[in-house]
């Protein structure tokens, strides 16, 4: 089983991934889920900067759930990191 260091990297790692490659719809909606989602995306590296791995994977958490719910409602464009979304599923 990994330790929550290595699954606080991986989640870092996607979550880099999915920001480089989505696009924001231009709606007021969008870019204030998008800065959201960035804000815990800050959180979370100050959290992982400091050692505090479990804080910092709760955050990756939540921002993934407000990605994908932006993805859902097409507000986001996940682009190539779509592998990463549960836009897919029903």
């Amino acid at each position: 089983m990994q330790d929550i260091k290595e699954l606080v990297l991986k989640e870092k790692s996607r979550t880099d991934e999915a920001f480089r490659a989505m696009t924001v719809k231009d709606d007021k909606s969008a870019r204030d889920l998008y800065e959201l989602a960035k804000s815990y995306y800050e959180d979370a590296k100050y959290f992982q900067s400091k050692g505090a791995y479990l804080e910092a994977l709760e955050l990756y958490s939540y921002l993934w759930g407000l990605l994908d719910a932006g993805a859902r409602l097409g507000l986001f464009d996940p682009g190539t990191a779509r592998k990463h979304f549960k836009i897919e599923q029903d």
